[in-house]
């Protein structure tokens, strides 16, 4: 069986970010007014697509920002929904996709919540209980997903893939006990992949300072 994405979720596009997209990662971005009513400001963290790997969130790749926004009474500056749309932000158990390629996506854990997610991303929130969300992470992670949002793209001026265009992929859908163990089994393998990358990158820092050793 296969059902389109559209209909065994809710995928809602990110904040638009543009400029912001074009600071690097600790820089940080205002959105200034001109006036002189007060103003209240926080920072935040914005979810990038670079910060997608794996599977996962990569934290050291999130970009920082300052969000300020008038006030004409005391408000709680804790509260990012004061800033941004609420679903705008990351969730639990939830998902985000790239718009641009590779089109890969990621889950968002209890320790990813209240991210803002780039409007090169959009969020993927789960309307059907017979569905797996690891298993939609795994297809959205797969060749076959990225086949058909290839297709739906193709002949498009735009680099970024539509809301519109991923709702219309179809996803194979086997018993939900058969999705369970996909799920599993690719997370699974990213967690293998993301450790064999902090091996060989710790191995190729070594024999770096060896051969700065050499040098002193």
């Amino acid at each position: 069986m296969k059902k389109r994405l559209g209909n065994i979720s809710k995928i809602t596009g990110g904040q638009i970010t543009s400029r912001l997209e074009k600071k690097e990662i600790d820089d940080l971005f205002e959105i200034v007014y001109e006036s002189n009513k007060p103003r209240i400001t926080r920072e935040a963290l914005v979810l990038v697509p670079r910060a997608i790997s794996n599977g996962f969130v990569d934290k050291s790749s999130l970009m920082k920002i300052t969000c300020e926004k008038e006030i004409k009474k005391e408000h709680d500056a804790t509260d990012l929904t004061f800033f941004v749309n609420e679903d705008k932000i990351t969730k639990a158990d939830t998902l985000v996709l790239k718009l641009s390629t590779p089109y890969d996506a990621c889950v968002i854990t209890k320790d990813d919540e209240n991210l803002i997610v780039s409007s090169f991303c959009a969020s993927l929130t789960l309307t059907d209980k017979d569905v797996d969300l690891l298993y939609v992470l795994a297809f959205l992670n797969s060749k076959l997903y990225q086949d058909q949002i290839k297709d739906l793209a193709a002949g498009s001026a735009i680099p970024l893939i539509s809301v519109g265009a991923i709702e219309n992929v179809q996803i194979p859908l086997p018993p939900k006990e058969e999705q369970e163990k996909i799920g599993k089994d690719f997370i699974n393998t990213m967690k293998k992949i993301k450790l064999i990358n902090k091996v060989v990158a710790l191995e190729s820092e070594k024999m770096n300072s060896i051969f700065y050793g050499m040098e002193g």
